[in-house]
């Protein structure tokens, strides 16, 4: 191995911690508590290994021209790679499993299974960051193994639940066959090229044509891109809330993230990649929505929420590669950060309320604001922020997507922005009535507050904070992100 160690340090301290929380679930078989502080202590130290990892790589840059590099440098070799996006959501992924592992103190603790959740929720993290930084095709397949197996087991994990193993089985079914393709498309590059490494300009090999085309299929179903987003609202809506969390707040943004290196890393032009990432975004976000408007079970309204969201991602991410806009592609990664924030916050919310007052559907939240005060408030932070009420993240991000979708000033654009703003009124047709269920006036019964656990309550603070902080403030946000697009347009002449 070879290279800047630095590159490596995240996924040491990941890989370590998960050693260490595999060892303490052996010894400390009875406190879901210490399990859950020594993850999150592990989730620390690769947050601020992160940090250091963005500092030197920065600093690499200035004086090489070139972003860093760790592995085998030999032809086959794997290597990773820090760069300004995989850095990002890599940080993005190690905080929200910092958070979730907080929130699983609590939220576990009457599961007789914790000991075998937070080393997978580890691997889980684990793969994502080798998804992003990977910077060879082999190395990006074994990390989508590794993230998709721990994936699988932890939605199927209440296996007392016969709609949890169902979904965790139609995810491993359907994500597994992306991963498949993905296979086949590594082995197709191969044979073009005769290199995995990224970038590559080798689509003017039909075999390499192919190839692109397995492996961006694969990622499609790992973003849940419309046709093959089914898994999602099942994966999303039965996993236990943590893990949808996860999923929505971290996975999928990083999945996209690949899929958006690999094609253009492969030599795939911005214009056609734009051009096919706002058609996707187009009709991701009307089967999200008017699918969400459909939903009793409020998990399942999220997740399909969370498509739709995922489409004005994709929709401003196109603008800025179609047109060679780096500030459209900020507005797109400014986007996933909030969505993040407030979809990660709203499964966490809607755990908080499983949990303490066992509520599913929709209209059990009626009046569960007398019960528990405190999550229905964070829960609202969430509805609002993700219809685009100011001052929270949503509308900062909305307002960066649209105003970008408008300046590009074509007829995609145009087309683009019309159904971008009839969506967002369309989802007021679910986030309203989920909003006002919460604060609705119960029949006259007697009310009992319900306790929250500190465990439970921190995390829930602090997205809300990051939700307020990131409308109320968003310029320090749009410095992290600054770096992504120029890199990202740099990949293809």
């Amino acid at each position: 191995m070879s290279g800047d160690i630095w590159v490596a340090l995240p996924l040491a301290c990941l890989a370590a911690g998960a050693l260490l929380v595999a060892f303490l679930a052996r010894v400390v078989t009875r406190s879901n508590g210490w399990l859950a502080g020594a993850t999150a202590l592990a989730f620390a130290g690769g947050l601020a290994a992160t940090g250091m990892a963005a500092t030197h790589a920065l600093a690499w840059q200035a004086s090489t021209g070139t972003w860093p590099l760790w592995g085998n440098t030999a032809p086959g070799g794997a290597l990773l790679r820090a760069e300004p996006g995989s850095l990002l959501l890599t940080g993005v992924a190690m905080a929200m499993g910092l958070l979730v592992a907080l929130y699983s103190g609590r939220y576990l603790s009457l599961d007789q299974r914790y000991m075998t959740y937070y080393p997978l929720l580890l691997l889980l993290v684990i793969g994502l960051s080798g998804v992003l930084m990977a910077a060879d095709l082999f190395t990006l397949f074994l990390a989508c193994e590794l993230m998709g197996v721990a994936s699988y087991v932890l939605v199927a994990f209440r296996r007392h639940t016969d709609t949890s193993v169902e979904a965790g089985f139609k995810y491993l079914v359907m994500s597994s066959a992306g991963t498949m393709v993905m296979l086949m498309g590594v082995a197709l590059v191969f044979r073009a090229s005769g290199s995995l490494r990224l970038p590559q300009m080798a689509t003017g090999n039909p075999w390499a044509r192919a190839g692109l085309a397995c492996l961006a299929t694969g990622l499609c179903v790992k973003v849940g891109i419309v046709p093959v987003h089914t898994w999602l609202p099942d994966a999303q809506g039965r996993a236990p809330s943590s893990i949808s969390a996860m999923l929505a707040g971290a996975v999928e943004g990083g999945a996209l993230y690949a899929l958006l290196k690999v094609c253009m890393g492969l030599g795939v032009s911005p214009e056609a990649l734009g051009t096919l990432l706002m058609v996707s975004a187009m009709v991701n976000m009307c089967v999200g929505n008017l699918m969400a408007l459909r939903q009793t079970y409020t998990k399942r309204l999220l997740a399909y929420s969370t498509i739709a969201q995922m489409g004005y991602i994709m929709l401003a991410i196109g603008v800025g590669l179609r047109h060679g806009v780096g500030d459209a592609v900020q507005a797109g990664f400014f986007m996933m950060l909030a969505h993040s924030a407030m979809k990660g916050l709203a499964f966490l919310s809607k755990g908080a309320f499983h949990y303490c007052c066992g509520v599913t559907e929709m209209e059990q939240l009626r009046g569960v604001a007398r019960k528990l005060p405190l999550v229905s408030v964070t829960m609202l932070v969430a509805v609002i922020g993700l219809i685009g009420v100011p001052p929270l993240a949503g509308f900062a991000g909305k307002w960066l997507v649209l105003a970008e979708v408008l300046r590009a000033a074509d007829w995609l654009g145009l087309v683009g922005a019309v159904v971008f703003i009839a969506n967002v009124v369309l989802s007021l047709g679910y986030y309203l009535p989920l909003a006002a269920m919460l604060f609705a006036v119960p029949d006259a019964l007697p009310v009992v507050k319900v306790p929250l656990s500190r465990w439970m309550a921190v995390p829930l603070l602090a997205l809300a904070g990051l939700v307020l902080a990131m409308g109320v403030h968003p310029e320090p946000w749009l410095g992290l992100i600054a770096g992504v697009g120029p890199y990202l347009l740099s990949l293809t002449p």
